[in-house]
């Protein structure tokens, strides 16, 4: 089996800014995608294909777990920024296994879910990954379980020109994700992170 790209994350301490902010800045406004109950946190979303959705992310001020946790850490951001990536499984425990069988470690694997606006509930399970020598730059897993896919129901005119993950030691992180079946290009980077281009109305678009 292969993993492939399901959604990329922004971290912002306020979603209402950085909501406001994208939308000024590509002319997509992104939907409210709802809360995560028991994680502190909500977001709003916009597809970037068929099957790819962008996600803005922040701490929900409703919610005593977004003092702590990764709520927490997206509060302390200077500024939005690249955070993460998903990738889309529909057998989780063989996503886990061959996850195990390139080096990474599984931490946790949780049962998540959020309402939409309209009333629907989303139900998925998550699953994340630790490697000694690449923390920041592992993608979590991600199994829909048959709820509709955010891609399909958010906000359109983006899409993806090209997404690039950065790390000083960029060829054994090429191998892991190649051994995921991972299509994303690793490039040589001073520190960490991610370059994401977007295609929008108002042109191309390069976040950080």
């Amino acid at each position: 089996m292969s993993l492939q790209l399901d959604h990329i994350l922004l971290g912002v301490p306020d979603l209402d800014a950085g909501a406001e902010a994208f939308a000024n800045l590509t002319g997509v406004k992104p939907v409210i995608g709802g809360s995560h109950p028991g994680f502190g946190t909500r977001n709003q979303l916009v597809a970037l294909g068929q099957s790819v959705f962008f996600e803005l992310i922040a701490p929900d001020p409703a919610q005593a777990e977004s003092k702590s946790g990764r709520a927490a850490d997206i509060a302390a951001m200077p500024h939005p920024g690249l955070i993460t990536f998903a990738v889309q499984t529909t057998d989780m425990d063989a996503a886990c296994a061959m996850a195990e069988r390139t080096g990474l470690r599984l931490t946790r694997r949780d049962a998540m879910n959020r309402t939409r606006p309209d009333g629907v509930r989303l139900d998925w399970t998550v699953a994340h990954f630790a490697h000694p020598a690449y923390a920041g730059v592992i993608p979590f897993a991600i199994d829909w379980r048959g709820s509709p896919h955010p891609a399909t129901t958010t906000p359109t005119g983006c899409s993806i020109r090209g997404f690039t993950v950065l790390h000083p030691e960029p060829g054994p992180l090429a191998r892991i994700y190649s051994a995921l079946g991972l299509d994303i290009p690793v490039r040589g980077g001073l520190r960490p992170g991610f370059v994401l281009a977007l295609d929008t109305p108002k042109g191309e678009v390069v976040l950080l």
